[in-house]
């Protein structure tokens, strides 16, 4: 019994992360890959060298911050039925468990034939890069927006070599939606697009800084830029996972102007909790701090409610 729960709660821990990538733009996902592994240290639960090991999602993109350079992504998705626990020893040590996991099904896929069948169909640029997403799911709607990155932040997993390794707990899935969300809301008249800051190594100067994929570097960030085109007039959005004070709007006030280079006129920048009623005077008077740019920037909450309805 115990078994089918797990596989039960998997394949619906891997049907959320799917849908989760697609809403970043991450289409075209190949599943549920079963790689041979090659590597007599990799054991399984028995003890013994394992033949194969499981790729959950493989997705691979051009990215928009290194010029030549294509990602690979290994996706290894996690699921819990009920939240992460309480004891923070339990969280690292599951955390270590599934990032060694995820190193040594990397390890295995770098030289495995379909893998590198799939790059070759890609037609990858001349600098590939290999990387590790661990999705850790749940299904506990009171701590759905739990972040556990402060928790495994503390951990040293025993990896080797360069490979990078991100993770998309239930708090940042949440953080995700709610900007996907809001950006559908607010682009009904036009669409939208997101930003890509100049960060990284890219150099060339006909790359747009624009598309609808989310690469790692932004899915992995607190604060999320995108522009809404309506009626051909570019506004620009900055959602900041952090809640609404005076240093953070003062700190993203000039992220976003940084960003747009007075390319746009219109600048909102989007908390999980800003009233109207109460944060005006605050917002306003940060304002001052750039009385020399003209950009109309206006501060709003992304998590609506009743108080939503005042106007200035």
């Amino acid at each position: 019994m115990a078994g089918e729960d797990s596989n039960s709660s998997g394949k619906i821990g891997e049907s959320i992360a799917a849908a989760l990538l697609e809403k970043i733009g991450w289409h075209h996902q190949i599943h549920n890959i079963s790689i041979g592994c090659n590597n007599e240290n990799h054991l399984n639960s028995s003890g013994n060298p394992k033949k194969s090991h499981g790729e959950d999602i493989v997705y691979i993109y051009d990215t928009p911050f290194h010029d030549n350079r294509t990602v690979v992504a290994h996706i290894s998705v996690k699921h819990k039925t009920g939240g992460y626990s309480e004891r923070e020893s339990d969280v690292n040590r599951e955390f270590k468990n599934y990032v060694k996991e995820l190193e040594q099904i990397i390890e295995c896929a770098k030289y495995d034939k379909k893998i590198n069948s799939l790059i070759e169909s890609f037609d990858a640029k001349v600098d590939l890069q290999h990387i590790g997403i661990l999705v850790w799911l749940h299904n506990d709607a009171k701590t759905i927006d739990k972040n556990i990155l402060p928790i495994i932040a503390k951990s040293r997993p025993d990896l080797e070599g360069s490979t990078p390794y991100y993770i998309i707990d239930s708090g940042r899935a949440s953080f995700l939606l709610k900007v996907i969300s809001n950006l559908n809301g607010k682009a009904k008249e036009g669409a939208y697009q997101f930003y890509y800051p100049k960060i990284g190594t890219g150099v060339l100067v006909d790359l747009d800084r624009k598309g609808n994929r989310l690469p790692i570097e932004l899915v992995v960030s607190d604060i999320i830029p995108a522009l809404i085109t309506i009626k051909g007039e570019n506004h620009f959005y900055l959602y900041s996972r952090e809640e609404f004070d005076e240093l953070t709007y003062e700190n993203l006030m000039a992220y976003a102007l940084e960003f747009t280079s007075g390319l746009v006129n219109k600048i909102y920048i989007g908390f999980p909790s800003y009233n109207s009623a109460k944060d005006d005077n605050v917002a306003n008077e940060i304002r001052l701090s750039f009385k020399d740019r003209n950009e109309e920037i206006s501060p709003f909450s992304y998590n609506e409610t009743v108080l939503d309805l005042f106007k200035r």
